[in-house]
């Protein structure tokens, strides 16, 4: 009893940390060491080697893929290929994300398992299980061919049939002890669980259509603004884009770059490069964190500073100053949940002026993506909770189902040990090397008769006094009788009222046995 409840720990266990698992093979990718609709058991382990055949998820939820390890590392990803395939699989699965190695494999498994897994299958082993119909064949009356009249009226008592099986069922159960009592609610609970999760898991496909969420929007936006005195080149004192800067009027400008959008970091980098092969990277602004939805960043730009650093550069490599700079602007944006948002802008610096080249934008956005459908695995939410996912239900049902199985097997097997025997044939059958038949005959006279209420008690009796147990017919009931220091213990079986007779054992004739008049005749 206890390497059973050992047994169901340990299964309670394994399902609820995902130890082992099941994979229904399709398709003939492992040919011919699996073959379309095979069940293979798989159970997780903390490392793998190449050989191995190995269950891991696929790229559609829900998909769980058995090949075989070729090749790779559990750090970096295992190469995988099915045996009958000649590619390698494209996903490089890491031990963490396995499934597990095959254990067991069980032809042909899936496709007997698919229809008892039904939520229709579940309820039929559900009722049985609780009913006691499925032992109904096994305890039904055995009559002779000669007395079908009988027979028929037996079988229109209220306590025959498959309740009346049912109930002697429950009834031996009750008188089990207390770990197989534990070990039969034990089952119960594991058969009910098993038909939620198979319920829940089967009522719907695995994976289910939602709509994804719709990327918040981003942009960076420059501008910049330069004093210029009044003359015949602006028409007011401020420069602003798209216009160019004329140097002759302004040395120097004020550089903005506006973000907007979901919290986060930003940095400002500016390159010089010019024509050479030459270039640099200058930070602007290192990178700043920030809350809420805008950002600004002003940096001064100091266009002869800028010259004069690619002109050093230049002659440091044996080139001729030009006298000219390529600036290359280059926001980014970091976001949790969405990425980097980075924002390039060119600015052209010449002895004459400096400019915007041509197709640089000076804003840049991201996000504000139309919703659409994506294909995710369905889950399990009992109210607005998430449980599992429907392929963990379907795991879950035929692991809990198994267990339910093994146990309520054993505890029915103790139960029907118990039963009361209510037939001549059943009495034959589970105790013929205490039985002798003889010819019918009376009591001794004077000697008192006890009538035994069950035969496990008659024979607690035969055992004890170390005698047989004699046996005859008679027109209207099966005898069986001990005789000892005189007192003869009589069990009867009547032939025409198939009643249940009570199952308690006795010690002693006065706790199970009542006394006939001494000349009360056995026949």
């Amino acid at each position: 009893m206890a390497a059973i409840l050992g047994m169901a720990a340990i299964g309670a266990w394994a399902v609820t940390t995902e130890r082992i698992s099941y994979v229904t093979t399709h398709g003939v990718s492992m040919n011919p060491v699996y073959y379309q609709g095979d069940l293979v058991f798989v159970v997780k382990a903390n490392s793998y080697h190449v050989g191995q055949i190995v269950a891991y998820h696929g790229d559609v939820p829900g998909q769980r893929v058995l090949h075989r390890i070729i090749g790779g590392s559990g750090s970096a990803g295992f190469a995988m290929k099915g045996d009958n395939n000649e590619s390698v699989d494209p996903l490089t699965p890491t031990t963490e994300e396995m499934i597990g190695r095959a254990v067991l494999h069980v032809p042909h498994g899936g496709i007997w398992l698919k229809p008892l897994l039904s939520p229709t299958g579940l309820g039929m082993f559900s009722f049985l299980i609780f009913t006691g119909g499925a032992t109904a064949a096994r305890t039904r009356r055995e009559i002779p061919r000669g007395r079908r009249k009988k027979k028929v009226k037996a079988m229109s008592s209220g306590q025959s049939g498959s309740w009346a099986t049912a109930t002697a069922v429950l009834k031996a159960v009750e008188r089990l002890s207390p770990p197989l009592r534990a070990a039969a609610a034990v089952a119960a609970v594991l058969t009910v669980l098993a038909l939620a999760s198979g319920v829940l898991g089967w009522m719907k496909p695995v994976v289910e259509q939602q709509a994804a969420a719709s990327t918040p929007s981003q942009s960076i936006t420059y501008s910049y603004s330069a004093k210029v005195p009044k003359s015949a080149a602006y028409d007011g004192t401020t420069v602003g884009p798209p216009d160019p800067i004329f140097r002759k009027l302004a040395e120097r400008a004020t550089l903005n770059a506006r973000y907007e959008g979901p919290a986060g970091a930003f940095a400002l980098t500016a390159t010089l490069t010019n024509g050479t092969g030459w270039h640099t990277t200058q930070t602007l602004v290192s990178k700043t964190f920030f809350s809420g939805t805008r950002f600004d960043a002003t940096v001064p730009l100091d266009f002869p500073a800028l010259v004069a650093r690619a002109d050093d550069a230049s002659r440091a490599i044996g080139a001729a100053p030009s006298g000219a700079v390529m600036v290359v602007l280059n926001a980014r944006v970091e976001s949790v949940g969405l990425g980097s948002l980075t924002a390039p802008l060119q600015l052209a610096v010449s002895p004459l002026q400096a400019n915007i080249t041509s197709g640089s934008n000076l804003t840049t956005k991201a996000g504000a993506t139309a919703a659409a459908e994506v294909t995710v695995a369905r889950k399990i939410k009992i109210f607005g909770l998430s449980l599992m996912t429907a392929s963990k239900a379907r795991s879950n049902a035929i692991l809990l189902l198994i267990g339910a199985i093994v146990i309520a097997a054993v505890v029915l097997f103790a139960a029907l040990r118990r039963m009361p025997v209510r037939t001549r044939a059943e009495i034959e059958r589970r105790y013929p090397q205490l039985l002798v038949h003889v010819e019918p005959m009376a009591s001794p006279p004077g000697k008192p008769v006890v009538s035994v209420d069950n035969f496990p008690a008659l024979v607690k009796l035969a055992e004890r006094y170390g005698q047989m147990i004699l046996t005859w017919r008679r027109p209207d009931a099966d005898d069986f009788v001990v005789r000892d220091e005189g007192i003869t213990y009589r069990y009867r079986v009547p032939l025409d009222e198939p009643t249940l007779h009570n199952v308690e054992m006795i010690n002693r004739p006065s706790s199970g046995a009542h006394r006939e008049p001494a000349d009360s005749p056995v026949f």
